[in-house]
This record gives C-alpha cells, sequence and structure tokens, in this order.
C-alpha cells in the first residue's frame, strides 16, 4: 500500500469511528447509549471523540528535525544514491522462488530491497540534510544485505571479503579519528559540527558484528555491515571538508575551548544534581509524576554520557541537554507544588495541553538567538512529541482519563524542556566563550 493510499485508509477509518461517536452521543442524550467506560463506574472519563486530531505526518515525522550547520554537497547525496541503485541493479527482478527457493530467506532479501528503495525516497523528501544523510544510509546498508544475501545464492560469495572490508574501514575510521583537529572560528558552530563528526567516526569504529546463523544471511549481514561502516566514514569525512571549506584560512583550533567548557558546564551539573527533588510516591501515578520521575531518572543517568563522550564536542552538546533537562526538572516541580500539573478530564484540556506543547517547541526555535544549539535540545522534545501523539491514536470510545496519563505527560516533559533550552543554550554559550 501506498503512503497515498495507506493515509486515506487512515481518515476514512477516523471519520467512521467518528461518526459512530457522534451517533453514540445522540443515543447517549436520549438514554440509550450503549458503550461502557474502559475506567469503570469511578473517575473521570474521555470521548476519545473529542481528543485532537492526529495526522499521520505527525506520527512519523518530528516537528523539528536534526540539522547540522554546514552546507553538504549535492554530489555527495548523488553518490550515495547511485551507489544505492548500482547495488539494487545487481538483484534480479523480480527475486522469485527460482533464485531462492526458501521463503524465509527470499523474504529477508526482498524486504530489504524495498526498504532501500523506501530509504531513496525518504531522502528525497527530507527536510535537512542530515536527515537525507541518515536516510541514504539506511538505503545503503539495505541494499547491500540483499546484494550480498544474492550473491551468496548467485556466484558463491563467502563473508571472508566483506570482514576484509569491513576491518580496512574501521581502520580507515580509527586513522581518520586520531588525525581529527578540532579546527573552528565560532566555537558554537564548531561545537555542533565536531559533534556529527565524533559520532559518526564512533559508529564506524563500533558497530555490532553479524551473529546470524543461517549461512546466506550471515554473509548478507557482513555485507549491510561493511556497508554502513563505509557509510558513516563517507559522511563523516565529507561533513569535515565542507565544514573546513566554510572556514576562513589558517584558522585556529578550538579544542581546548571545547574541552574546558565541557568541564566547566559537568562541573555545574554535578553541583545542580545534589538538588534534585527527592522521589515521590510511587502509588502516586499521575502524569506530573510520571515526567518528574522521568526526568530525574534522566538527569541521573545523563552525567556519564557527559564523563564518557566520545570527544570534547560531544561532551558540550551532551551538557547542554543536560543543563536543559535540570531547568525542567525545576518547572516541573514548580509546576507541581503550585497543583498545575493536574490530569485532564476532559478531551479539549487535553487538546490545550497538545497545543501548547507544539507551540513550545515553536516559539523556542524561533526566539533562540542560538537556533541551532537550541534545536538538539527541541529534537528530543520533539520526540517526546510524537510518543504522545502515537499513544492518542491507539484509544477508541469513551475511556478513564487515567488511559491518557503517558501522553499527558510527555506533551508536559516536552513543553518543560522546550520552555527551558533557551536558558540552557545561553548557559553553554558563556561556557564557551570564558576561554
Amino acid at each position: 500500500m501506498t503512503d497515498e493510499a495507506s493515509e486515506t485508509s487512515l481518515k476514512s477509518t477516523r471519520l467512521t469511528r467518528r461518526g459512530v461517536l457522534a451517533l453514540a452521543g445522540v443515543s447517549a442524550i436520549a438514554g440509550c447509549s450503549s458503550i461502557d467506560s474502559v475506567g469503570g463506574g469511578s473517575g473521570a472519563t474521555i470521548d476519545t471523540y473529542n481528543l485532537p486530531d492526529v495526522h499521520r505526518e505527525e506520527e512519523r515525522e518530528n516537528s523539528i528535525p536534526p540539522s547540522v550547520p554546514v552546507d553538504l554537497a549535492a554530489s555527495h547525496f548523488d553518490a550515495a544514491r547511485e551507489r544505492v541503485r548500482a547495488l539494487l541493479a545487481t538483484l534480479p527482478t523480480p527475486l522469485g522462488p527460482e533464485e531462492i527457493p526458501n521463503g524465509h530467506i527470499r523474504k529477508h532479501l526482498t524486504d530489504a530491497a524495498s526498504d532501500a528503495s523506501d530509504g531513496l525516497d525518504d531522502a528525497r523528501t527530507a527536510r535537512t540534510g542530515l536527515m537525507a544523510l541518515r536516510s541514504l544510509r539506511r538505503a545503503r546498508e539495505s541494499a547491500r544485505y540483499a546484494a550480498a544475501g544474492w550473491g551468496v545464492a548467485d556466484r558463491g560469495l563467502t563473508a571472508a571479503p566483506l570482514r576484509d572490508e569491513y576491518d580496512r574501514t574501521v581502520s580507515a575510521a580509527h586513522k581518520t579519528r586520531q588525525e581529527h583537529e578540532y579546527i573552528g572560528s565560532n566555537p558554537v558552530r564548531a561545537a555542533l559540527v565536531h559533534t556529527r563528526i565524533e559520532v559518526g567516526l564512533e559508529r564506524a569504529t563500533d558497530m555490532d558484528l553479524p551473529r546470524e546463523e543461517s549461512e546466506l544471511l550471515s554473509v548478507a549481514e557482513w555485507g549491510e555491515t561493511a556497508e554502513l561502516t563505509q557509510a558513516y566514514l563517507s559522511d563523516a569525512r565529507h561533513m569535515r571538508s565542507q565544514f573546513t571549506a566554510s572556514l576562513p584560512a589558517n584558522v585556529g583550533t578550538v579544542r581546548q575551548t571545547l574541552t574546558a567548557a565541557a568541564k566547566a558546564l559537568l562541573s555545574d551539573i554535578r553541583d545542580r544534581q545534589s538538588d534534585l527533588p527527592p522521589e515521590t510516591d510511587a502509588d502516586d501515578r499521575t502524569p506530573g509524576w510520571i515526567v518528574l520521575d522521568e526526568l530525574r531518572w534522566e538527569a541521573e543517568s545523563g552525567i556519564s554520557r557527559i564523563a564518557d563522550a566520545v570527544g570534547p564536542a560531544s561532551a558540550v552538546v551532551d551538557a547542554n541537554s543536560q543543563l536543559a533537562r535540570l531547568r525542567a526538572i525545576d518547572r516541573i516541580q514548580s509546576r507541581r507544588e503550585a497543583d498545575e500539573l493536574v490530569r485532564p478530564s476532559d478531551g479539549e484540556t487535553v487538546r490545550d495541553i497538545r497545543q501548547t506543547a507544539y507551540d513550545a517547541l515553536t516559539a523556542a526555535l524561533e526566539s533562540s538567538s542560538q537556533p541551532e544549539l537550541v534545536r538538539t535540545v527541541l529534537v528530543d522534545a520533539g520526540h517526546k512529541i510524537m510518543a504522545a501523539d502515537r499513544g492518542l491514536t491507539h484509544h477508541q470510545g469513551e475511556i478513564s482519563a487515567s488511559t491518557l496519563d503517558r501522553s499527558v505527560a510527555d506533551y508536559w516533559h516536552a513543553t518543560a524542556l522546550a520552555r527551558s533550552a533557551a536558558a540552557a543554550a545561553q548557559q553553554t554559550v558563556q561556557a564557551l566563550e570564558s576561554d
């Protein structure tokens, strides 16, 4: 089913359900409704007809997509697309039982080929260059999986040359990582770009290795592993090259600036952690308890990510996110103490809570003097909204208000993060500029 057909089907289903609910509401007024409350007779209930409409794209796409502040060359994207097409061209079309008699294995290969084609489509419509890179990496690994698997059946391909290819790429990635220079003129921009390079090189040198017992599928997995490793290395090198080309000649290094800022921010975060609010009663499973408990857990566990970051740039960016979480905890705690985080008892209130979360993301991005740094926090907030939106689509009829606790908590979580992002970014910038 195409995306367009699937979306049309979803809309039709929703309209039909809403029509039934509307008729049921009329019957209820007349005293003859047969719809039972999921939550029983006690506690508030909410008619899902009155909940926010969640469109398919809102379930699938973050409203704040990740990006990197460097121009990526069209030729790099073209080369990745051509690589995918070349790999897919090695497969017979269609790949049927005559080519691969085993139906289980054949499905793995055909699904991978389909995923590769989908990745090409996703890259074409990606909203940022970074998202396009991610889609093309997935397309490359899926296409190589299918091509390597077919290579076993077609010409007796073994895992040995693929393991050798993987080892060579890992060695090249280690060398690139050792030689990497943290050049830059603007420390904020440098931190954001070097973070992506650090992470890409780290992933190229720390890939999960195949464990498939089937010989053919094991070779297919070695193919995708070798391809994905090469894709990460290629993207990191390209990003480094494009960033270097955008800088003035003889620009200096920012390694010391990044390292000093990371240490200063980490010290402040450790101090702030001692002021975290105490754990609340586990029996108090309200949305306010859920969001505070989750933020506290993230704050307590996040410090290790900064201390063990793959490089100084990643440490700074992770610290910025951690500062936002700590400030979000303060906001949530203040709202709890003011009794503002009351479980909603009607659909209109849920609509308002959701809209507030979306508005907070937009306002934070548009009002910040450091939008790219703020964006790194807003991407996480956007994922919370996506999870909350998906949760709303899982219910029909009249439900207990407590059924929506998880979604409500995620909306509040996103709102608090978004409203804390600017202040966190300001502190991070001050640390970078104090060197």
